[in-house]
């Protein structure tokens, strides 16, 4: 297997989704917990500018950027715009124009970099609904990285980038179509003159449907052929300078992460996970505290807001309790569900027990340790 550098704990390899506002206050606690440093990465469905009427977290890009900040003093957060790109806001869905689109995330974009974004992660995957050509993302890439890097240099900011060209599945790249699409992208971002992008999304066989991993690194029998697949596309991304990223590296237990890290994959996101682990909390709490009408209301608030369907295994056995659970995120800070969540406070104050959000904040806090750990587990790590 190709020999790769170490990882080095100042250099940030977990990416931790923005799935609820504990998810952040639980990042920055293991950031100073364990003396790391992590990746905040906000898609623009969780946290957009005002013109795009936030997100569902309810912070706009510019608040978020602010909250974090004013708890990070020593700046051991980066925050990361992730899936920033056309077509990733769902107030976008509408337009039938790329150009149109292309102007509507780069306003989004400019709103990251004025807010001080230390990464914008650029994806040009998608096209209205579905998936766009891979050449049609190439060019689309290598356009949203110049205006970005335009905009960046107009504002005097210091902006890092991620770079991605094709939807997430549940296999690896042909590392030959990969190569040749890196280069086209790489080529056209040398001949602007641009800094070169710190990461390169591939697909590494991870994947996240309903409550698991189902990518073909998570089935034991494909697992050797997929680590060999994972060596020569980190291999391409070194040779060029770049760091490869995985996506989708949710319900990996630290050893698995750490033979990806093995492999050759510099960093990692985790991003739902971390919003079940808090659904999952806040169900135990009110089953602590016999509230089965809230109960019932928050499952039901998730259920019907339909955030479930995207996750959804086809066919499915999953039950209508393990879809609310799936969604349960989506849902904390809508009217309802803050309602709920303020009963459940009410009567945890009633009974002299700690506050909602310290006792949900702690799972999800574990959780990002346990990732972490695969760091210590890996051959690749600085010693």
């Amino acid at each position: 297997m190709e020999k790769h550098s170490p990882v080095k704990p100042s250099d940030p390899f977990l990416g931790v989704g923005v799935v609820s506002r504990n998810s952040v206050d639980a990042a920055i606690t293991v950031a100073y917990r364990r003396r790391t440093r992590l990746m905040l990465i906000p898609s623009r469905r969780q946290i957009d500018s005002a013109q795009f009427g936030a997100g569902y977290l309810g912070w706009t890009t510019s608040e978020f950027a602010e909250y974090v900040r004013a708890r990070d003093p020593e700046r051991r957060i980066e925050l990361c715009r992730d899936h920033g790109g056309p077509w990733m806001n769902s107030r976008e869905a509408e337009i039938a124009s790329p150009s149109e689109a292309l102007d509507s995330c780069m306003r989004s974009f400019s709103e990251d970099i004025a807010a001080g974004f230390d990464l914008l992660h650029i994806d040009t995957s998608e096209e209205g609904s579905g998936a766009a050509r891979l050449q049609v993302a190439i060019d689309r890439l290598t356009e949203l990285y110049r205006r970005c890097w335009m905009e960046s240099c107009r504002q005097a900011a210091d902006v890092a980038y991620e770079i991605g060209f094709e939807p997430q599945g549940v296999s690896t790249n042909d590392p030959d179509e990969f190569k040749a699409a890196l280069r086209q992208v790489l080529d056209g971002i040398d001949g602007i003159g641009a800094p070169r992008p710190r990461f390169v999304v591939a697909q590494t066989g991870t994947k996240v449907a309903e409550i698991g991993n189902v990518g073909r690194f998570h089935q034991p029998e494909a697992r050797a052929e997929t680590l060999r697949a994972i060596g020569t596309l980190a291999a391409i991304s070194h040779e060029q300078g770049l760091r490869l990223k995985a996506h989708n590296c949710d319900y990996l237990s630290p050893e698995e992460a750490a033979l990806l890290i093995d492999a050759g994959v510099d960093a990692f996101n985790v991003a739902p996970e971390f919003g079940v682990v808090e659904t999952r909390s806040l169900l135990r709490v009110m089953d602590e505290l016999e509230l089965d009408k809230a109960k019932e209301e928050f499952l039901a608030l998730a259920f019907d807001s339909l955030k479930w369907q995207k996750w959804m295994l086809d066919p499915t056995t999953a039950g209508d309790v393990e879809r609310a659970v799936i969604a349960g995120h989506y849902v904390f800070r809508a009217e309802a569900g803050l309602r709920i969540r303020e009963e459940v406070e009410h009567e945890l104050a009633r009974r002299g027990c700690p506050a909602l959000d310290r006792i949900l904040r702690e799972p999800v806090v574990r959780r990002i340790e346990s990732h972490l750990s695969s760091l210590s587990l890996s051959r690749r790590a600085a010693r």
